[in-house]
């Protein structure tokens, strides 16, 4: 895939890692974890969300998965290169419904950082 444009896209790949603590402890033992962008769905205010499928599953807090929906963290923010974002880890693939309304996964991380690759 090329990668063009200062907009994260629909088979974009990303790499997480980072977070509001020192030590990522979201991330366990790993630096980072990383994905391919699969769809933007409605998101918890104006800003979509963007749905990730990781490269392989992942484990925090108990739960188990393949899928993070990340969420802009900060007003003003836009899917760009790189941002910050709360990470949603879920198990099943949430339907295109705002966070509110849509069956939740576990809240993993509320400062991560995306990075395109």
């Amino acid at each position: 895939m090329t990668v063009s444009g200062d907009k994260l896209q629909v088979g974009d790949r990303v790499k997480l890692n980072g977070g509001y603590d020192a030590g990522s402890t979201w991330l366990g033992e790993k630096d980072a974890v990383y994905g391919t962008v699969a769809k933007f769905m409605p998101g918890q205010n104006t800003q979509p969300a963007a749905l990730v499928k990781l490269d392989e599953t992942f484990t925090a807090d108990g739960v188990a998965g393949d899928i993070l929906v990340l969420e802009l963290r900060y007003v003003g923010a836009e899917w760009t290169l790189t941002e910050t974002v709360h990470v949603e880890l879920c198990d099943f693939e949430p339907g295109p419904k705002k966070w509110q309304d849509r069956r939740h996964g576990k809240w993993v991380e509320s400062h991560a950082t995306y990075n395109r690759v």
